[in-house]
């Protein structure tokens, strides 16, 4: 529309100079003309990410990736306060220089968003030029996981205290799970024979995961001493018996640490890393650990085999005698 505006009053500026004036207020009398305040998303930014969540939402994605989609889109759009068929690599590349302090991680996933969002508006012949296909994604730097050893597994067995603590670490562990993933499992979603249950990970995808007779047992004893019909795997303890959240599981987990000597950051996610690089380290092929924790890419289960690699290169100069 404001091309349009443009384009017309550029007709208008070849008229007489006494008609430019009377031209120019009966065109502009046909808008509503509304300056945008400094720091505030464009109309057309904003109306094309709502066409572009509602697409991806019928696409399946979670509510969780939609409102960080929307989120960095808004944030991307009050710095650029342009319409995107005027957004240039330029801009882009000057908006994430502003997220300096931000990790390298972080960067990737807003470049990643960006591409998302503007291979959509392509799709939908929105705009002519991808902004984005002139952006490089910053390299990230491969951090070794930060697994357990199984002496620190043995100390935190050692610091629950109760049986859902017991419960929530053999899972944790056994599974190789995510934290939400645990977090929205329900009792009725055990597989007790085969020692299994389904949950629905990253892009809404659906996997089997397996745990371990110690975790089995750990968890029906949990189970068994509950007075409540509240159907969620794990609840809470005070009150009237409720999903336990993500936030107080990560409590429960610090709560462990802190009763015991350990010098690592314990988390959920800690139990992930234990439980791949154990795997790995007793001979388990890539792919199937791969399936097991749900990764997209084999990239991404790559690193465990380099833990492999670093601790029998440490086994060998250990041993090996010249």
């Amino acid at each position: 529309m404001l091309d349009t505006l443009i384009d017309q009053i550029t007709v208008i500026c070849t008229s007489g100079e006494k008609k430019i004036k009377e031209k120019l207020h009966d065109l502009l009398s046909q808008y509503e003309i509304k300056k945008i305040a400094t720091g505030e998303t464009h109309p057309d930014i904003s109306q094309k990410m709502n066409m572009f969540l509602l697409a991806k939402k019928m696409e399946g994605l979670s509510e969780k990736t939609l409102r960080n989609y929307r989120k960095t889109i808004l944030n991307f759009g009050a710095y650029t306060e342009k319409p995107v068929n005027k957004i240039t690599p330029g801009d882009i590349r000057n908006w994430l220089s502003s997220c300096q302090e931000l990790k390298i991680s972080t960067i990737r996933y807003y470049i990643s968003v960006l591409r998302t969002f503007f291979d959509y508006l392509i799709t939908e012949e929105l705009i002519s030029f991808d902004p984005t296909r002139k952006i490089k994604l910053p390299k990230l730097e491969q951090r070794i996981p930060k697994a357990l050893s199984v002496d620190e597994l043995e100390i935190l067995r050692e610091g629950c205290h109760t049986l859902r603590e017991k419960a929530l670490l053999e899972v944790f562990y056994a599974s190789g799970c995510r934290l939400a993933e645990i977090h929205n499992l329900n009792r009725s979603d055990i597989d007790w024979q085969e020692r299994c249950f389904s949950v629905i990970g990253k892009g809404n995808k659906e996997r089997v995961v397996f745990i371990g007779a110690r975790a089995a047992h750990a968890l029906k004893k949990y189970l068994d001493s509950r007075q409540d019909t509240e159907k969620a795997l794990f609840v809470t303890e005070r009150g009237k018996p409720k999903r336990l959240s993500q936030r107080s599981i990560h409590l429960i987990f610090k709560k462990i640490a802190s009763r015991v000597v350990i010098n690592k950051n314990i988390h959920p996610h800690v139990f992930r890393h234990t439980m791949a690089t154990s795997m790995v380290n007793h001979g388990a092929r890539l792919e199937d650990i791969q399936a097991l924790l749900g990764h997209s890419s084999p990239n991404t289960t790559q690193v465990y085999a380099r833990v492999s690699l670093e601790r029998k290169k440490q086994a060998y100069n250990q041993h090996f005698v010249n």
